[in-house]
């Protein structure tokens, strides 16, 4: 290091900018190394080091290794149970540490025998606390001699599928990757490159650290993950390289995009085609014009990255060729703890898209036991893989083969070319009943992609492949709020028509718990099943006591205080936090939507608008409309026009309309071969609703074509404002053909004020309880509005099923074709006028469904 002199080799932001060059660094090592030493460390003696990212601990790690001794980082987010287990297993008796954090371990410790050196105390002493200056010694005695299979570092696994496994790594393992990476130029003298990610995983340590330094490269350690603190560090650290995981860089490209968006005009349009021209130049040429096509963004990011280094999982394949569209190179790689850590790099110049590039020099690769696609198991050997977990002589037995290759664990496919390409990780590979494997990740970025989820994980469910989802409630509020259930299941449905049969999820859970994951990026899947199972009982996560200042104030007011107060007790069953949603932690859906806010006018005396309830995604968003909503006595809720249904139709409307039904009957029994069947059931006079499942565009036609022309003069049609009154002529239109507005996410009450009206007038009311059409002709759930609306203005019920307009136009499809339709109406009754409307709803849907067996439908 003393070779390098004055060249900085980290640089930290974290507080005041600190540069430490190489003949700092190294004169640090070497102190430190001596005080060790002098102190009795000796050597293969392990040393804990529990610390945050900055110059002191890179230092630190160092000077153990140069003593002869063993590094032993740890993570900072470990649960204490685990610490104390790792620290006795491996017999520390030295820990690198902080001052904040040394109390922590010392309560941990007991009465061992423990030394702390604390890496931000300068001469402070303990009996068994000494600071780092102090321990620091000038004295002049020789190293120990260290050989390549000395250890020289025991790390763990990620614990993705259970208890992390320690690994000890030797120096020659170590080695055997720097000086691979070293040889493709991954980093060279000048360089910087910013290390955002924890140092206690090997990646980062030999990718991150070791490596750069080895080149001569400066390593910069932002001070923290955020976007600003990236972005000053990308800035003033002149970096060129930036080591991360794949969350990193699709946070990056959701971030570029949402500005785009955000600026509009000219950019929002010309951005996605400088995106294909410089995806084409760059795939074509190999000449990456993104970076002068995008200078301004690349000046505000960082003017000298160009470099992107990916690791830990997969890259999504979406992302890596944004990322390169854009100017910068993205070079990927494949490794495990257990490999030190990388087995397969991108070199560069042989970039190949979705893959984690070829072998490094002195790895073996091969596929164990390939199936008709060439997938099995990645197994290796080489330098860098170890040789045994610590402690553990049955897990390194399971690792092996008998010829003495190391079992990665992953699915994989090597081609022709050598090009790794990761399917999944064997122990987490979902096996159907019916013996179809899935590989999650490739599944997840199906459904996962939409603005309205933040998080996706797959997992086998009693033998269902079902899905575990944490909403983004700011990208739902920002479509209106109303019903995140239902606004996820129809983004599901739609991707999951995309996917094979056997890939298609069963069913989903919706929780706001993060889903777990290691600081890498990667699931931890063993926790999945019980994370479910508590999401599909809505339990509740964790409660927060703490409130922010904001919070606070908001509790303050009186309106919300009334309410809070009026809340815990409502649901004095379960822990209330400002955090729970109404719709997905406690239940509430439209119906309760309409109850919940008469109980909070009449017990709180808070009136809240339909457009504030739209608004409302958790209970602090409930508290802050109540807030800004003044009392205000009961209000009817806002139905139709007075005298709408005793006006007659002038000429003209009533020739359009009748001329409107006879085009639509003629086109319905020509091109669609439309058959009726149990017309018959359709009672002669009102009130009477009739109530068909939703597949199509073409069901209202459908039915308006099966219904007697006296009947349909009297019948009035629900209509989602969404679509049938979006415009004007869309609104003429609606008025033309009897078309009454409803909104089951921000109007539910106007929407039950008109259907009760329609009925009290005793006409006809065709209403889709489904509220929108299926993705799989099946028939979904039906809402419980119909059944308030029915038990406030009771009327004879019709359920009908009409088959085949899925076929003829499913909404996955632009344009109709031509295919038989028929409708069955079934026999009329009349609910309970005692039956709870979520069980009135449910019967009508059973009756429906009843119907569909009743059909012989076309071929």
């Amino acid at each position: 290091m003393a070779a390098r002199g004055d060249s900085p080799a980290v640089h930290a932001f974290a507080g005041r900018p600190d540069v430490w060059s190489f003949a700092k660094l190294g004169t640090a090592v070497r102190r430190l190394s001596a005080g060790l030493r002098s102190r009795g460390l000796t050597p293969g003696e392990p040393v804990a080091l529990l610390a945050p990212n900055e110059p002191r601990w890179i230092a630190a790690y160092l000077a153990v290794l140069h003593a002869g001794a063993v590094a032993m980082p740890l993570d900072e987010r470990a649960d204490d149970g685990d610490i104390l287990h790792l620290l006795k297993a491996n017999q520390c008796r030295w820990i690198a540490t902080t001052s904040r954090r040394c109390d922590r371990l010392a309560a941990l410790a007991g009465a061992e025998p423990v030394t702390y050196l604390l890496l931000d105390a300068g001469e402070a002493a303990a009996e068994n606390r000494i600071g780092w200056e102090r321990l620091a010694s000038d004295t002049a005695s020789p190293p120990p001699e260290i050989r390549p299979a000395d250890i020289a570092v025991i790390v763990h696994t990620s614990g993705t599928t259970g208890t992390p496994k320690a690994v000890p790594l030797t120096h020659a393992n170590l080695m055997s990757n720097i000086t691979a990476l070293l040889a493709e130029r991954l980093v060279t003298p000048g360089d910087c490159a910013l290390l955002p990610l924890p140092l206690h995983h090997v990646y980062p340590m030999t990718v991150g650290m070791l490596t750069p330094l080895a080149a001569g490269a400066t390593v910069v350690l932002p001070a923290g993950i955020s976007g600003p603190e990236l972005t000053a560090a990308l800035r003033d650290g002149n970096v060129t390289h930036l080591v991360g995981v794949p969350r990193l860089y699709t946070a990056l490209v959701d971030g570029i995009r949402s500005q785009v968006r955000h600026q509009g005009g000219l950019l929002a349009r010309l951005f996605p085609r400088l995106l294909r021209l410089s995806a084409r130049v760059t795939s074509r040429f190999h000449i990456r014009i993104g970076r002068a096509l995008f200078s301004p963004l690349h000046r505000r990011l960082g003017p000298r990255l160009r470099v992107l280094v990916s690791g830990g999982a997969a890259l999504d394949p979406e992302a890596e060729d944004t990322l390169t569209a854009l100017g910068w190179e993205v070079l990927t790689g494949y490794g495990l703890t257990e490999t030190s850590p990388i087995l397969a790099f991108t070199r560069r110049g042989t970039w190949r898209r979705a893959t984690a590039g070829q072998p490094l020099p002195g790895v073996d690769l091969r596929i164990a036991n390939p199936d008709g696609d060439g997938v099995g198991e990645l197994e290796a050997r080489g330098a860098s893989v170890f040789a045994g977990y610590r402690h553990n002589p049955e897990a390194t037995a399971k690792a092996f083969t008998e010829d003495g290759w190391f079992r990665t664990g992953d699915l994989a496919v090597i081609d022709a070319d050598r090009f790794v390409s990761i399917r999944a990780r064997v122990a987490e590979t979902i096996v159907l009943p019916g013996g179809k494997k899935i590989f999650p990740e490739t599944v997840e970025a199906v459904y996962g992609d939409s603005p309205l989820i933040a998080e996706l994980a797959l997992l086998a469910y009693h033998g269902t492949l079902v899905a575990l989802i944490v909403p983004n409630l700011e990208a739902i509020r920002s479509r209106g709020g109303g019903r995140p259930e239902d606004l996820i299941r129809e983004h599901l449905a739609e991707r999951g028509a995309r996917l094979p049969t056997y890939q298609r999820i069963g069913g989903f859970a919706i929780t706001q718990e993060k889903l777990p994951r290691t600081q890498l990026g990667k699931p931890r899947r063993h926790l999945l099943p019980a994370m479910y199972e508590r999401a599909l009982k809505r339990e509740p996560a964790t409660v927060s006591v703490e409130l922010s200042v904001a919070d606070r104030e908001l509790l303050q007011k009186p309106e919300a205080a009334r309410l809070w107060d009026w809340l815990k007790a409502r649901f004095a069953d379960r822990p209330l936090s400002l955090d729970l949603s109404p719709q997905l932690d406690l239940g509430i859906d439209s119906l309760g939507w309409v109850d919940l806010t008469l109980d909070i006018q009449r017990e709180a005396g808070v009136t809240l608008t339909e457009a504030g309830i739209a608004r409302v995604l958790t209970l602090r968003d409930l508290l802050r409309e109540a807030a800004e909503a003044p009392a205000q006595p009961e209000t009817a809720a806002a139905g139709p026009p007075s005298g709408l249904f005793e006006r007659e139709p002038g000429p003209v409307a009533s020739a359009a309309r009748l001329s409107l039904a006879a085009c639509n009957r003629a086109i319905l029994r020509s091109l669609f071969r439309l058959r009726v069947v149990g017309v018959e059931n359709v009672p002669a006079d009102g009130p009477c609703l009739i109530c068909p499942n939703h597949a199509s565009y073409l069901d209202p036609p459908a039915i308006a074509a099966a219904l007697p022309s006296s009947v349909l003069q009297q019948t009035w049609w629900a209509g989602w404002t969404g679509i049938m009154f979006s415009g004007r002529l869309a609104r003429a239109f609606s008025r033309l053909t009897q078309v009454m507005p409803v909104d089951p996410d921000r109007a539910v009450a106007s929407s039950l004020a008109w259907g009760g009206a329609v009925l009290d007038h005793g006409r006809y009311l065709v209403w889709f309880p489904e509220g929108s059409r299926s993705y799989d002709a099946s028939v979904q759930r039906f809402l419980p509005g119909i059944g308030a609306l029915l038990k406030a203005h009771p009327a004879t019920v019709v359920p009908a099923y009409i088959a085949g307009t899925f076929e003829a136009w499913p909404r996955t499809r632009r344009w109709p074709e031509r295919h038989p339709i028929t409708v069955i109406f079934g026999a009329p009754f009349t609910p309970a006028a005692t039956a709870r409307p979520e069980d009135v709803a449910q019967e009508i849907r059973q009756r429906v469904i009843a119907l569909a067996d009743r059909i012989d439908k076309p071929a």
